[in-house]
């Protein structure tokens, strides 16, 4: 059991850590799959293992909930709303439930019905290709790749080699907090000494205010997946500051099929693309 597993599993119930400890021999979770009225569900490699020992009753989830929220749900109901907690460490809860909306926004989740625990790892050293790349071609650039494929995990790492190691000013836009994963303002990965990271506000805004505030040289966020995203950060790039962003696509073909993304290739914002394939090699064209 590794220590990262360790950590997460500090939000649960003694007797739950006791029997996913049993049970993850040989394995390395990556997740703990927690749905009301089945047994808990380690994922790890691809496949789902079940540990019979831990029965999922509403009970355990409001008490992993209350661990995670440290007994004041109310105080974590912004991201709660958004459907997730994190946790220290870079940890974070994914949470199903029952949708309270209000003048057509969710107000909170209710009555949770499924959590998530997604286990957090730092890989140092994956984004070195990609960084020694971006030295000698400082140009915006969009990393993609499926889901799951490692695209968070490539842009935190290139985060922080471009700070530490070229000692550019990075500011990043951590819409769902995780990137840096930042709890009590400290952030849970390495992101670079030379990084600032704004929490929890749309992409648009945090570029915006990032750009008034920060003096950034480069900005990164992940996930790009709406038109405002693609309109600031377009207005940004006429301030002279360089992107690294996500999103998600196979290849630069679904990227132009797609209309949010087709924007962005014609605004020809991103002038390099790196490609996660199905083998988790990275291969990096300039567009």
């Amino acid at each position: 059991m590794t220590e990262e597993v360790r950590q997460a599993l500090r939000v649960c119930p003694p007797q739950v850590r006791s029997a996913v400890t049993e049970a993850a021999q040989g394995l390395t979770p990556e997740e703990l799959r927690f749905r009301c009225g089945t047994a808990l569900r380690i994922f790890a490699g691809g496949r789902e293992t079940e540990v019979p020992r831990v029965s999922v009753t509403p009970e355990l989830l409001q008490s992993i909930l209350s661990s995670a929220t440290e007994h004041s749900v109310y105080a974590a109901q912004n991201t709660i709303r958004q459907g997730f907690i994190t946790l220290a460490g870079g940890h974070r809860l994914g949470l199903c439930g029952t949708a309270v909306e209000k003048n057509g926004e969710i107000a909170t989740l209710r009555d949770i019905s499924s959590i998530n625990l997604r286990i957090a790892g730092q890989h140092p050293g994956c984004a070195d290709a990609a960084s020694d790349f971006l030295w000698t071609h400082p140009r915006s650039c969009l990393i993609i790749g499926a889901p799951g494929s490692g695209k968070t995990t490539l842009l935190r790492d290139l985060i922080r080699q471009i700070s530490d190691r070229f000692l550019w000013r990075v500011s990043v836009v951590d819409e769902r907090m995780e990137l840096a994963c930042c709890v009590g303002g400290n952030a849970q990965f390495q992101v670079g000494a030379h990084t600032d990271v704004l929490s929890g506000v749309c992409k648009q805004c945090g570029i915006e205010m990032l750009l008034r505030t920060m003096n950034p040289q480069w900005i990164a966020l992940d996930e790009i997946t709406a038109e405002a995203d693609v309109e600031a950060m377009v207005r940004a790039s006429y301030c002279g500051v360089r992107f690294l962003a996500t999103a998600h696509a196979i290849s630069r073909e679904e990227l132009q099929r797609r209309p949010v993304y087709r924007k962005l290739m014609q605004a020809q914002l991103f002038e390099t693309l790196m490609t996660i394939l199905p083998n988790r090699q990275v291969r990096t064209e300039v567009m």
